[in-house]
């Protein structure tokens, strides 16, 4: 491969890492937008139209059992990095055996908490030095009768590129302070 081969691929690296990262920057602000009332947001007011820019790296995930979610549609670049088809697949699939119990416990936690989690993810080669490889984000989503049935996720590339597609290690977990009502102004009228 040439010099100049090289530095297009590391420039295109560079670009799509970029574009991971924004991808889900529009995914968290869309979530917390949504849970603007100090609320989960109901799954059903999920828009894609409103986050198009981030559809690549996103997915709708639905819960199943206490810790399981089964990944019901993906974006390409979600699909790339796992090296497989993801429609219908457990999303813990996407996780080395090693790190299911962990990753499954974060999923039950984020659903207890109702607080939105981050997972800082290995390649299979960076899994003893734990480099972080890319990032899980799992926003959680209720249902009318108010329980956490959905999750909107995100995956993106942090680093360099990975050199095999498929399960991920965990490096560390991370939860997001839950949704906080903001305190309303009200209008307090004395005619006296």
């Amino acid at each position: 491969m040439g010099r100049h081969a090289m530095i297009i691929m590391s420039m295109t690296h560079h670009a799509l890492t970029r574009h991971g990262a924004r991808a889900l920057d529009i995914l968290d602000a869309y979530w917390t937008g949504l849970a603007v009332q100090g609320d989960l947001p109901l799954w059903s007011d999920v828009d894609p139209g409103q986050f198009q820019d981030a559809l690549d790296h996103a997915f709708l995930a639905k819960r199943f059992g206490r810790s399981h979610a089964r990944i019901r549609v993906a974006g390409g670049a979600v699909e790339d990095l796992s090296g497989q088809r993801c429609n219908g697949l457990p999303l813990s699939l996407l996780i080395r055996n090693a790190d299911r119990a962990t990753f499954n416990d974060a999923l039950t936690t984020c659903c207890d908490t109702r607080r939105a989690v981050e997972v800082a993810l290995t390649s299979r080669t960076d899994a003893a030095t734990k480099t972080v490889a890319a990032r899980l984000m799992l926003y959680p989503l209720k249902d009318t009768g108010g329980r956490v049935t959905q999750f909107l996720g995100g995956l993106a590339l942090t680093g360099e590129a990975i050199e095999q597609p498929g399960q991920f290690g965990v490096a560390t977990i991370t939860f997001r302070p839950a949704p906080t009502r903001r305190p309303h102004l009200r209008l307090v009228v004395d005619n006296q």
